[in-house]
């Protein structure tokens, strides 16, 4: 039950990290009914090709059986051993190139669909499938009944080719059988091709549609709830709370650098409640002043409160601390097209410092 209540809260679609993960383990939708059909496609290639000089090799090491079957003497069970274990060999040798191709065949379709992968976890034993209530549950599982009806579609499918191809030639064969017994090769060979291509048209619909179920019924098991869409998310870009924290800690540290450089201004301007923006203006440090602190609403107050503090003047000028706070960041130099306002503002607050100093 716990199974099927956790199966019905995977209803989100998976993630690349987890479908990523899914093929390093060597899970990955595979069908081997496309093997199964490259391997005929590469018989019907080979039997178009090959026929000929198969069909002659093998009819060399009949022969002799087709057209002498009187010399051959059965005297007892060991002869008819030592004949079928001669003709099995001779044919086996001509027919061998023909088998190391069909597996090659069948190869390729694997490593083509990536079902070919080197992962461990595939091979450690486990438990679960030892126990006898997995086993049961695997038997009635939706993917044994898929696999066992496309089984019964197979068996339908070949053998209705073997029915329209084969059929009407069995009685042709058994007449050559007995008038023409050196051409029935070859009408073996023909009949052998047109079913092998009746079998590659059954075996391409069956592999396409077993392909797409592959598919379907990967990314099905694949699915994610929302837990672990939200740990995998946690896990790779961090928790969204600790992201915050720190976030918030970058900007409680900058805002402290901020007021730390705060009494070395030369001025404060003001909205005058709602910006504040502060600039120091030290030739020796740069040709053009800098904003060292700017804020709007408590933390413009909290400029003008420190500013006062430090003795720092502060002047209300609305839409130039409107304009400075919008075009210039904390530590770059005010822009030249704003030189003139700021040149005027802070001549005027040296000339009043300078007053006040020699009074």
């Amino acid at each position: 039950m716990s199974e099927e209540s956790d199966d019905s809260q995977k209803t989100e679609e998976p993630s690349q990290r987890k479908l990523d993960e899914a093929r390093r383990r060597g899970d990955v939708p595979v069908s081997r009914d496309v093997g199964a059909m490259l391997v005929v496609l590469a018989a019907v290639i080979m039997a178009g090709g090959l026929g000929p000089h198969l069909g002659r090799g093998v009819m060399t090491q009949l022969l002799p059986l087709l057209e002498n079957p009187t010399d051959i003497l059965l005297t007892s069970p060991a002869d008819a051993f030592h004949l079928i274990a001669e003709v099995l060999t001779g044919v086996g040798i001509v027919l061998l190139p023909v088998a190391g191709l069909l597996l090659a065949a069948g190869f390729l379709g694997a490593l083509g669909q990536g079902s070919i992968v080197v992962a461990g976890e595939r091979i450690q034993p486990k438990l679960e499938r030892l126990s006898p209530l997995g086993g049961f549950k695997r038997l009635v599982s939706l993917r044994n009944l898929v696999e066992f009806l496309k089984g019964l579609a197979k068996v339908a499918a070949i053998s209705t080719a073997f029915l329209l191809v084969v059929g009407p030639e069995l009685r042709k064969a058994e007449a050559m059988a007995l008038t023409d017994a050196v051409a029935l090769p070859l009408l073996l060979a023909d009949v052998t091709v047109r079913l092998l291509v009746a079998v590659l048209v059954a075996s391409l619909l069956i592999a396409a549609l077993d392909l797409i179920w592959q598919y379907i019924s990967w990314r099905r098991k694949q699915r994610m709830s929302l837990q672990e869409l939200k740990d995998e998310f946690r896990q790779s870009e961090g928790d969204p709370h600790l992201k915050s924290k720190i976030k918030q800690l970058r900007r409680d540290r900058a805002r402290n650098r901020m007021f730390a450089e705060l009494p070395s201004a030369t001025v404060v301007i003001t909205n005058p409640t709602h910006f504040a923006v502060a600039l120091r203006y030290d030739l020796s440090k740069a040709p053009a002043p800098v904003c060292v602190a700017k804020g709007q609403d408590m933390v413009a107050l909290r400029i003008r409160e420190t500013a006062t503090q430090h003795n720092v003047p502060i002047v209300e000028n609305p839409p130039l601390a409107r304009t400075l706070h919008k075009s210039v960041e904390i530590g770059e130099e005010v822009q030249p097209e704003h030189y003139l306002a700021v040149a005027e503002l802070i001549s005027q607050v040296l000339a009043i410092k300078a007053q006040t100093t020699v009074v």
